[in-house]
């Protein structure tokens, strides 16, 4: 679904890192179902399980088993079974984020136990295409539905001439302001980030107890879309055993200079992102608005009180005045697993999960909330012109939409569960003031490459 499960989950994560290239026995084929069977029981391969939806099906149905967290997803897995009667999806949680891919990973490596399909955020599909674990679904008919999706969405699912998952939501970025907070200290939305830093310095000027915005420097996947935005992504990779990782580049370290100065000048709040302090801060006027995703109002709005109805979208600021450059934090894609015995009906169920108004119609609404890649509902009036009670009569909805357009895609490396877990060490003295983020990232640099190579990576680093 995106980012925000990991503030919760990336702990866990060091136990059971992605099977990488040294160490990978579990094979399987990226083009054809593999051996193992589906029908072990999958609390063996998580203490957690609960099933959303489709628990008892026919004896007739091909059965297929679905892993997601997304809230009110077994809505569009009752339908399906529905309208589908030859095919039974019974939908679990084992986790969210972290905790399914390690319950996955686990099972991949015993064998059995796997889900035909599962939720798996953009970032970590790479984990699971290096070690061959999922389907090619272009056999299945995934292109398609290829004109359906955004271009940057499908080229991050997508490798050469394969198609290893079904892209689902995302998260467009926007400049996310509350409204009298900004007009109290006679700001506008800024548009270039040089504006941004002199309007940051103004705010805090003006009240030494409030920021423009905070910086949260663990959130590596948050810190990564500002960079991509920057034109500064740290990463390089197609596939295979070549990777680039440069977080140490001139692009890079400009990066960390801007956002530096202001942490050095505590024009930014170094505090955690999407986090009950954050939300706080927030409404309370200490954090005058907030760099955030398309799903970052839905997160927010719960705890709002004082701020209801104040907060407005504007487009993020550029780097080059006049340009229009979007980012995207979080979303997730569908893939089947190699050790699915019912690739064909698997693939029939992400496809119609992800490339279908009959689906979308579903997940657009409450409790999903998803925000589609989908362009047949992100090209619709309608959508655009949702209101949410975060905006008052405002549509927020419009400049994250024309932000969807403006994404590039990204090449994520495929450790990102070591990244993350690793992240949270690495950045914590930025957040407390003892390390500046330059220190950071080249620090970083280091531990990422000695992983990379440790799992048997050729790595390059510029």
């Amino acid at each position: 679904m995106s980012s925000r499960t990991r503030r919760m989950t990336t702990a866990v994560a060091g136990a059971a890192a992605i099977c990488m290239l040294a160490a990978c026995s579990s094979g399987g084929s990226s083009s054809s179902a593999g051996g193992g069977t589906t029908s072990a029981p999958a609390s063996s391969a998580s203490p957690s399980v609960s099933v959303v939806a489709g628990g008892s099906c026919s004896a007739n149905a091909t059965k297929v088993l679905f892993w997601a967290w997304v809230p009110g997803m077994g809505r569009a897995v009752t339908e399906f079974n529905k309208t589908h009667p030859n095919i039974c999806v019974t939908q679990e949680d084992v986790g969210a984020g972290n905790p399914e891919y390690v319950a996955i990973t686990n099972a991949l490596k015993a064998g059995s136990g796997a889900p035909d399909v599962a939720e798996v955020e953009f970032d970590e599909l790479p984990s699971f295409e290096v070690t061959k674990n999922v389907v090619n679904l272009v056999p299945y008919g995934a292109n398609t539905y290829k004109s359906k999706f955004t271009t940057w969405a499908w080229a991050e699912v997508s490798q050469g001439s394969g198609v290893y998952a079904m892209p689902g939501d995302a998260g467009p970025m926007a400049f996310y302001y509350n409204t009298k907070e900004l007009a109290k200290y006679g700001i506008t939305p800024p548009t270039t980030w040089a504006e941004f830093a002199t309007d940051a310095a103004k705010l805090h000027k003006a009240n030494p107890n409030a920021y423009m915005t905070n910086f949260s420097a663990i959130d590596l996947q948050w810190v990564m879309s500002l960079m991509a935005q920057d034109n500064a992504w740290p990463f390089a990779y197609s596939g295979g055993s070549n990777v680039t990782i440069n977080w140490t580049g001139p692009k890079q370290m400009a990066f960390a200079s801007y956002w530096q100065n202001l942490l050095s000048a505590h024009e930014v709040n170094a505090t955690t992102d999407v986090s009950a302090t954050s939300f706080a801060d927030l409404d309370k006027g200490i954090d005058a608005s907030w760099l955030s995703s398309a799903w970052g109002p839905s997160y927010f709005a719960p705890d709002a009180k004082t701020s209801l109805g104040d907060w407005r979208a504007a487009p993020l600021p550029q780097w080059t005045a006049g340009a229009n450059v979007a980012a995207n934090w979080g979303g997730s894609t569908y893939p089947v697993f190699s050790q699915s015995k019912h690739p064909k009906e698997a693939a029939e169920f992400a496809e119609w999960l992800n490339a279908t108004d009959a689906s979308w119609n579903i997940t657009k609404t409450a409790p999903s909330s998803l925000f589609p890649t989908y362009l047949p509902l992100l090209n619709d009036p309608s959508y655009k012109s949702i209101t949410v009670p975060l905006s008052g009569s405002s549509t927020p909805g419009t400049q994250f939409t024309s932000a969807a357009s403006q994404i590039q895609g990204v090449p994520w490396p495929p450790f990102m569960t070591e990244a993350l877990t690793q992240s949270a060490t690495v950045f914590a003295g930025v957040m407390n003031g003892k390390q500046t983020l330059q220190t950071a990232f080249k620090n970083f640099q280091n531990v990422l490459v000695n992983y990379a190579k440790a799992q048997g990576f050729t790595v390059s680093t510029g």
